[in-house]
């Protein structure tokens, strides 16, 4: 277990009274070492009922992990990287039935040719992983020759449509399409800092180029899978592990040797790395923000209004695009997370009126959520349920 249990103190925000019981399952997490530094938030009925920090940011220098704090988020950038290009279909400049050919056409080749936009957003566009070319960190400061490395990736199962994560590429893929349809050249990351994140009150970076702003982004703490305490481990170890191990698996491939200079985790925060983007992996923010994002979204894509000035924010999506993203498609094994996936990763509920977003900087070892998250999330469920009866 990790030595950083933290007194109450270092625990900031506020729940309502009827969320109060997230509040403890929060401070015992950090109390008893399941976290080192984390936050979490919860929006109920277009309202913020939970905005948590707590714990410590950065063990060296013993900083407190609180509202100022970003956080890198990994996979969770998929989001909002999603809700860009469904904005983008929505103004009609593209269709996910489209191949990607018609956006890029040097994208055509190697098997590629018959991929659509919508089997990259889903992850069966089969360019999950990069073995044409080792990945370095400095392929990522030029778009133009990155896009010549990505093109000519062949198809990773020969043509054949097949479920893998795209746990690296996919968003390096979609940027390039993004730079090529804006009428402006903008990347995901520059569309979120225009159109996004100053129109909904939120903090959301695909990069992070100021020592300022990068002097907030707690240190991430990782194990090496054998030093890892038992607590800290999924029973049973989820399939994804051992094939991690194996150098020539579709998972080593997506999700070691893709990554640039074959990165771990907790080199993925470095000033260096976050530097450029990387929209399936790179987003920095907080759990305020993940919240509020999480809220629209269980709200139709409708505005919740800004909590200071009240003013009512503009739609996210349309009705039309909000039903066609939610669309539910059927479940299918993906053979890069040994898993049967589908659904989305960001966590809201349209039924329940409830956005959730909790981040954190220590790492455990299961995929869809651990003790930590999950125990939060059952007491939010439980108790939105209990004031539906009264």
């Amino acid at each position: 277990m990790l030595n950083v249990g933290c007194p109450s103190d270092r625990v900031s925000g506020f729940t309502t009274p009827e969320f109060a019981g997230v509040k403890k399952i929060f401070e015992e997490n950090i109390k008893n070492g399941l976290d080192v530094g984390a936050g979490v938030s919860v929006f109920y009925d277009n309202k913020m009922v939970v905005d948590l920090q707590g714990g410590i940011a950065n063990m060296a220098t013993g900083s407190t992990y609180d509202a100022e704090t970003l956080q890198l988020v990994f996979s969770s950038s998929k989001v909002l990287t999603g809700i860009v290009i469904a904005r983008l279909v929505e103004q009609g400049l593209l269709n996910y039935d489209e191949k990607i050919s018609k956006y890029w056409p040097e994208f055509a080749q190697g098997g590629k040719e018959n991929v659509t936009l919508l089997d990259l957003v889903v992850h069966r566009a089969g360019v999950g992983y990069i073995d044409s070319h080792q990945m370095t960190l400095s392929d990522l400061s030029n778009l133009e020759s990155l896009a010549k490395i990505l093109q000519s990736q062949p198809h990773n199962f020969n043509g054949v449509p097949t479920k893998a994560y795209h746990g690296v590429t996919r968003g390096w893929y979609l940027n390039e399409i993004v730079r090529r349809v804006d009428p402006r050249h903008r990347t995901i990351g520059r569309i979120v800092a225009e159109e996004i994140a100053p129109v909904y009150d939120i903090e959301f970076y695909y990069s992070i180029t100021k020592k300022s702003l990068y002097q907030r982004v707690a240190k991430i703490y990782a194990y090496p899978m054998v030093l890892l305490p038992k607590w800290m481990i999924s029973e049973p170890l989820e399939p994804i592990f051992d094939e991690m191990m194996k150098t020539d698996s579709v998972t080593y491939k997506t999700l070691v040797q893709s990554a640039p200079d074959r990165s771990q985790p907790q080199d993925w925060n470095r000033f260096e790395m976050l530097n450029y983007e990387g929209p399936s992996y790179s987003g920095v923010t907080n759990s305020k923000s993940m919240a509020k994002l999480a809220a629209i979204m269980a709200n139709g894509g409708n505005p919740i209004g800004n909590s200071v000035t009240g003013v009512l924010e503009p739609t996210i999506l349309s009705k039309d695009t909000y039903d066609l993203v939610m669309t539910k498609l059927p479940e299918t094994f993906d053979v890069a997370l040994q898993t049967r996936s589908g659904g989305s990763m960001l966590l809201w509920n349209p039924e329940l009126k409830v956005g959730f977003g909790y981040c954190m900087n220590a790492f455990h070892t299961a995929l869809s959520g651990d003790k930590r998250s999950l125990r939060m999330l059952r007491e939010v469920v439980d108790t939105v349920k209990n004031l539906k009866k009264l």
